[in-house]
């Protein structure tokens, strides 16, 4: 086997995990006695008491092993039973939270006084989200003379950016996340204990599903070089703006201006090396057109059918935990995607028309503080927020893959912060799904829709 390219963080074995009892009360307890210090400080800082009244959370559902999300929201209410707090589900995906998300927030920005039973105090926002709805002044700034100190000090600075815009920060970051490269240890080969970690760039991916992807041999099934999330919403946008990063591109647009950056011979670099590789099948494989089904690259790496897959952190623990099926996945290790990941996950918000601002941030407070975050992140495979919590010892020993992707998180770059992002991310990966099924050429007017885009049309 060639050798795979330059070395990076210490290895990550993946192995069978399950969670002991008492690191289970080690962080239960932990979580507790955390959150009551968050009481303890409201109190003693002397501040204005904390509206009665029900707080709504307008968020996706919480897919977490035990709903761990609810139980924080459970035991916020057990310590504030005049402020209590309930989630109002959204939709699952992206792209339909948003819609719902955004019809809300204009709903009450038309009528502030509806029936407040239906008003929305917090709104959990996918990290892409933020910038549009603090521009069409959906969202009250976070409050930061009313943050415990050292609060905002303790976030990982890419997922802290997320939520400013405009200079002014306008929310919390409740979970993050980045993307890691999954590959068969197996054909590749595995790295020994306590050595450091292969690395892959995209010459080294392709050329190894050159050799090793194709048709099954002896009854096993045809393997793809590649898989990855390519189908036609927001994953297509996210792998495409990782290809193209990882050809050395900094930014997209000019936040300050509002208008792409763009390259064209930069940007097409790795979509035609990309293009180039599909026709025999070597590299993405049938995941290419499925429209938004996030399990089926996950389902095509477990099964043997791939020999890389580019998945969000999450699905270690899908591969790994003790109910995982088959019995018995393929042998897999993890490492850096070849370039930036693209940031993913949500931030916490206070709606403009809430009645009830500093009972909002204080829960918001709650939801992020460190002893939440360990547990959203232990119990529920949350990516941690706070950089406190991936250099605790006891996490990094029960979840070895915490180090590899605190540095994924903190190398990965934010989507344009723009407040018609949802547009641009639209014309957005059109092109870059036109590119791929083709020679890699990016479309000739692309950069004129893009800026079209930007402007909201």
């Amino acid at each position: 086997m060639t050798d795979p390219g330059p070395t990076g963080p210490p290895v990550v074995r993946p192995r069978r995990w399950r969670v002991p009892s008492g690191f289970l009360l080690g962080v239960a307890l932990g979580t507790a006695v955390g959150v009551v210090a968050t009481v303890g400080w409201y109190a003693a800082t002397g501040e204005q008491p904390l509206e009665r009244g029900q707080l709504v959370i307008l968020s996706g559902k919480d897919t977490s092993p035990g709903s761990q999300r609810d139980e924080l929201v459970k035991l916020w209410n057990e310590l504030h039973p005049e402020s209590p707090a309930r989630i109002r589900p959204a939709p699952v995906t992206t792209d339909q939270q948003h819609s719902e998300m955004a019809a809300v927030a204009q709903a009450q920005a038309t009528d502030p006084g509806q029936d407040p039973e239906n008003d929305v105090d917090i709104y959990n926002l996918d990290v892409t989200f933020t910038a549009e709805f603090a521009a069409a002044g959906y969202l009250r700034p976070i409050d930061e003379s009313r943050l415990g100190a050292g609060h905002l000090d303790a976030f990982v600075p890419p997922a802290l950016d997320g939520c400013r815009y405009q200079g002014s920060l306008w929310a919390l970051p409740f979970n993050t996340d980045a993307g890691l490269l999954f590959y068969r240890s197996d054909l590749l080969g595995a790295a020994g204990p306590g050595a450091a970690h292969p690395r892959f760039d995209w010459d080294a991916v392709i050329d190894r599903g050159r050799v090793l992807a194709g048709p099954g041999r002896g009854g096993q099934p045809a393997m793809a070089g590649y898989v990855g999330q390519f189908g036609p919403y927001e994953g297509l946008t996210v792998n495409g703006m990782e290809l193209i990063w990882s050809a050395g591109v900094d930014r997209l647009v000019d936040e300050t201006q509002n208008r792409v950056v763009f390259q064209r011979e930069r940007w097409e670099r790795r979509l035609r090396d990309v293009a180039a590789a599909r026709p025999a099948g070597l590299l993405v494989g049938d995941a290419f057109a499925v429209p938004g089904d996030e399990g089926r690259s996950l389902r095509d790496f477990r099964e043997g059918r791939a020999l890389f897959m580019r998945n969000w952190p999450l699905n270690y623990r899908s591969l790994t935990a003790p109910d995982a099926a088959p019995a018995a996945p393929v042998p897999f290790e993890v490492t850096l995607l070849p370039g930036p990941s693209a940031l993913g996950g949500q931030n916490l918000a206070v709606a403009k028309h809430t009645r009830q601002p500093r009972a909002a941030q204080a829960l918001i407070e709650f939801l992020t503080r460190k002893e939440a975050q360990r547990k959203l992140f232990a119990l529920g495979g949350f990516a941690p927020t706070r950089a406190d919590v991936y250099a605790d010892p006891q996490l990094r020993e029960q979840f070895p893959y915490l180090p590899l992707l605190a540095d994924a998180v903190g190398q990965a770059r934010i989507r344009p912060r723009v407040p018609h992002y949802f547009q641009f991310s639209r014309v957005f990966r059109e092109g870059v799904r036109r590119a791929l099924e083709g020679d890699g050429s990016l479309p000739e007017n692309f950069e004129a829709q893009l800026n079209q885009a930007l402007q909201g049309g």
